[in-house]
């Protein structure tokens, strides 16, 4: 296959409630697409990616402006899709991977965020194959011939292990909603929270409501390094867990790079284990998230006593997650895994997958464990092609906030409303006139996003995104 061109797009989005998370508050975000076009043998075809330009996530320097941030976004991007048409012809996805792994993208900004670059070319290709063979992803991946004979040997500081990408149908119809908590997040009808002005579809607000109305079964809750607050809030959070009445709730806990060191997670840890009215929470902590800043998650002083956390609760990395190797590194400090996010990489999320599986395989002295986890994606593209991701992993739950935070699919075009409620009524239903996300007793119905390509059926309408590179 030969790349030939590209383009890249933006369209506004406003958020209907504040999205706090770490140091950053999400009230708008603009939403990005990438269209490549593909030649191959017998055909030449457009694939497409897409997601949001959060801010403080991909790099979380407080001195650059969200402006700034934008603009790296756009321009990491930029040169990955640049690199790939240079290259001329590559020989599948592999190679692909392999040609964005060793480009260093722009020196001067974090690995994560070159990473999202080389993450939305990697997708748009492989949206570009699944249309060329007129195959599904899960189909496609489960032939072999995505990656054929490929695989990397992975480095943790000289500790070698040779994977190839996850390549088994583990593929669900059903996938279980864990829903955030943000760090402001309204927990009651009673809490006031101030709608945006473009709010015009009527969803649940509170978590009361979501927990009541669409069944959830799941918690990913955000906490802060804020001592007495986190503890108050999540105190808050159960009373309206058992209020509800929801049976058998499980719960992540997301540090979001909070945390100096191990030990002083594990003090807070110990402190919510010591409190009558968080046994329901600590005794079913699926996972811990990324609980220590990203520049330290992988020394060996701020993971002292890392290992033995591990045994009692699964700790994993998120944002640390920056390259090829980096989930090997974790598990050889002693972390459970890591999580997956299309915006990180489908390669690398299949390389992860499997590492997980034969780590689990030879039942070392803890659990290894991949989460699905979200950037507030929303559909059709990013969110339908994450959750094909997540499907193929064979995870059961996985992390959904964009249809939270957003007011449905209101951003997109109205006259794509239809072609989305028909193409894709199991995952969505009219709100009002919008298509909004479908959660049938904290479940999302996958049987579309399973069988359409990368997971989207419709036209995805560049032509209706402003247009800000090509080449």
């Amino acid at each position: 296959m030969r790349i030939r061109s590209w383009r890249l797009g933006t369209r506004p989005s406003v958020t209907r409630i504040p999205f706090r998370y770490g140091t950053a508050c999400l009230t708008e975000c603009p939403q990005a697409m990438l269209e490549i076009t593909v030649e191959f043998s017998n055909a030449v075809v457009r694939g497409y990616a897409a997601d949001c330009f959060p801010p403080l996530w991909f790099d979380k320097s407080p001195e650059r402006t969200f402006t700034q941030q934008i603009e790296d976004m756009i321009e990491v991007i930029a040169q990955s899709a640049n690199n790939a048409v240079v290259a001329g012809e590559l020989n599948g996805v592999g190679e692909l991977a392999t040609l964005q792994w060793e480009d260093g993208g722009i020196d001067t900004r974090p690995p994560l965020l070159n990473n999202f670059g080389h993450s939305m070319v990697e997708r748009a290709v492989i949206d570009a194959l699944c249309r060329n063979a007129k195959t599904s992803f899960r189909e496609f991946l489960c032939s072999g011939k995505l990656y054929n004979e490929f695989s990397v040997v992975l480095d943790a500081w000289g500790v070698l292990k040779t994977m190839r990408p996850w390549r088994q149908d583990h593929s669900n119809d059903r996938i279980a909603v864990r829903h955030t908590v943000g760090l402001s997040d309204p927990l009651t009808a009673g809490d006031g929270v101030a709608l945006s002005s473009d709010e015009c579809v009527e969803l649940p607000i509170s978590l009361d409501d979501h927990l009541r109305v669409n069944g959830i079964r799941y918690l990913k809750i955000k906490i802060g390094n804020r001592g007495k607050a986190d503890i108050e809030r999540l105190q808050e959070i159960m009373k309206v867990v058992t209020s509800a009445g929801n049976a058998g709730m499980k719960f992540t806990l997301d540090g979001n790079e909070q945390y100096s060191s191990i030990s002083e997670f594990t003090e807070f840890w110990e402190e919510l284990k010591s409190l009558c009215e968080l046994k329901q929470l600590t005794q079913n902590v699926l996972a811990i998230e990324q609980p220590l800043r990203r520049n330290i998650a992988l020394n060996d002083s701020a993971t002292l006593g890392l290992r033995r956390l591990s045994r009692e609760v699964p700790v994993i990395i998120d944002e640390s997650d920056s390259g090829r190797d980096e989930c090997w590194k974790a598990i050889c400090v002693g972390y459970s895994g890591t999580s997956s996010k299309a915006c990180k990489g489908v390669t690398k999320s299949l390389l992860n997958r499997q590492l997980i599986e034969e780590m689990q395989q030879a039942n070392e002295d803890r659990e290894y464990l991949i989460t699905g986890e979200d950037l507030c994606c929303v559909g059709v593209v990013p969110l339908q092609t994450d959750l094909a991701l997540s499907s193929v992993l064979g995870l059961s739950h996985v992390e959904r906030n964009g249809h939270h935070y957003h007011a449905g699919l209101s951003y997109l075009p109205e006259e794509m409303y239809d072609d989305i409620l028909v193409s894709h009524g199991d995952l969505y239903r009219n709100v009002n006139g919008v298509p909004a996300l479908r959660i049938d007793h904290g479940m999302l119905n996958l049987t579309s996003v399973n069988e359409g390509g990368f997971g989207f059926r419709i036209n995805p309408r560049f032509d209706t995104y402003h247009s800000v590179r090509e080449g």
